[in-house]
């Protein structure tokens, strides 16, 4: 091995049990990397998310690694990717895995609140996991070795269910503002419940948050769409709410302890975007439209999220017809809009024109209604006007999305229908902008 000795300065402990565990399971991809290293006489260690989940019993879905060599050294490796090579991160492939693997550093200045001025490649793994943000995340295993470095306690803080900063938390905070996104989505810790910050940790995350600004908005997104999606994101909204940090991100004024956010936890699914409507249930069109522009949403995200919302506070009539309607101009969405629907409902009365089991009553017949959701128009333009000598225009395209309109709401199934459905529409005298189209509300 080297002859600097990296881990000069710290304490070498013997692997605990679940360290072990994790050992004893590496992907074979992996081991053959760090075989690697040790045949170019590096030193090499698993550090930060890994090791924290290995300690907490929970899945470890990538393994991130810290080394003595420089990225140029690295790079003799047979299949790399330059991923951060500014920054000393060299992605190394092994049998279709990817680990991230990064040189010891020191970094200088923070100027822009996101990246370090100056990186020099470091020879000290305490002062590499000196710069990391929270203590659980600050804990080396070295596997050559069968031990781990833990120079700032972080196991016993997660013992403790305590999120901790390494070091002065303001000054943590400052060297990249998406850390304090990262403690909220911490804070959340799935089934083991919620873990919150120790004073010092939870004061600076309110002192630091104007320097949210200054973070790229699909990394906020990447990270809020983490918190929105956790087990407890009820707890962990709030809590931002509280502390300004939403209004800091999105400019709007979030109403202590509100609606919206308690539900979160009682929606099903998986679908950010349902989460982000309900967030925004008590807002106008014009703040989902600034929120959709300032987390960068996709095109395709950003007009689901502007449709399904304005659906919300909404609900059919409970009739077959209406309800055929609703599920055509809603689409499959239409069962989790109902689901929502109650939700708010049983939540507070106030919030809805409607009671739970008015609500209740519209899922039923939906359900016996069996729609299907993909039913195209039996009658198409050539038909309409075949049958009407009527010209191409926006006269045609009225008609044909009032007969659409019809043939969902009667559940017509042939042009038999059609045919006698158009003898007794009063399509040659009354006005077109005012004959009925697909559309909810």
């Amino acid at each position: 091995m080297s002859s600097m000795q990296p881990e000069r300065g710290m304490e070498e402990l013997p692997l605990l049990p679940r360290l072990q565990t994790m050992i004893e399971r590496l992907p074979k991809s992996l081991m053959n990397i760090l075989d690697w290293f040790k045949v170019n006489d590096a030193d090499v260690w698993i550090v930060g998310g890994a090791i924290r989940n290995a300690l907490l019993g929970t899945d470890i879905h990538e393994y991130d690694l810290a080394t003595t060599l420089t990225p140029e050294a690295m790079e003799a490796y047979p299949d790399t990717i330059p991923t951060g090579r500014q920054y000393g991160t060299i992605t190394f492939r092994n049998d279709g895995d990817s680990y991230e693997v990064t040189t010891l550093r020191t970094e200088m200045g923070y100027n822009d609140g996101r990246r370090p001025d100056e990186v020099h490649w470091g020879d000290s793994l305490l002062v590499d996991l000196s710069r990391r943000d929270l203590t659980m995340n600050a804990i080396a295993v070295n596997v050559s070795k069968l031990t781990y470095y833990d120079p700032f306690n972080g196991y016993d803080d997660l013992n403790n269910q305590r999120i901790r900063s390494v070091g002065e938390p303001v000054k943590r905070l400052s060297e990249d503002a998406l850390r304090i996104l990262r403690c909220y989505r911490f804070m959340d810790q799935g089934k083991a419940g919620i873990w919150w910050p120790e004073n010092q940790l939870a004061e600076a995350l309110r002192t630091t948050k104007p320097m949210l600004s200054r973070i790229a908005s699909e990394r906020i997104w990447s990270e809020f769409k983490r918190i929105l999606l956790g087990k407890q994101a009820s707890q962990i909204v709030q809590r931002m709410a509280d502390d300004g940090i939403l209004k800091q991100l999105f400019d709007i004024d979030w109403v202590q302890y509100d609606a919206p956010i308690q539900i979160l936890d009682h929606l099903e699914g998986n679908d950010v975007i349902d989460r982000l409507v309900v967030l925004m249930r008590n807002f106008g069109s014009k703040d989902c439209e600034r929120l959709a522009t300032k987390l960068r949403l996709s095109g395709k995200e950003k007009k689901e999220f502007l449709f399904r919302h304005s659906k919300l506070g909404h609900i059919p009539e409970n009739m077959d017809s209406s309800i055929r309607i609703y599920a055509a101009a809603v689409g499959m969405w239409s069962h989790q809009h109902l689901h929502i629907e109650k939700l708010f409902a049983a939540h507070d009365s106030w919030v809805s024109d409607y009671s739970e089991e008015d609500v209740q009553r519209c899922i039923d017949r939906l359900n016996q209604l069996n729609v299907d959701f993909k039913v195209q128009p039996l009658a198409n333009g050539e038909y309409i006007m075949q049958q009407t000598n009527m010209s191409e225009g926006p006269t045609l395209g009225a008609l044909k999305a009032w007969l659409f309109y019809e043939q969902i709401a009667r559940n017509l199934q042939s042009l038999d229908e059609i045919d006698r459905l158009l003898c007794t529409l009063s399509w040659q005298t009354d006005d077109a902008s005012r004959w009925p189209k697909l559309q909810f509300p």
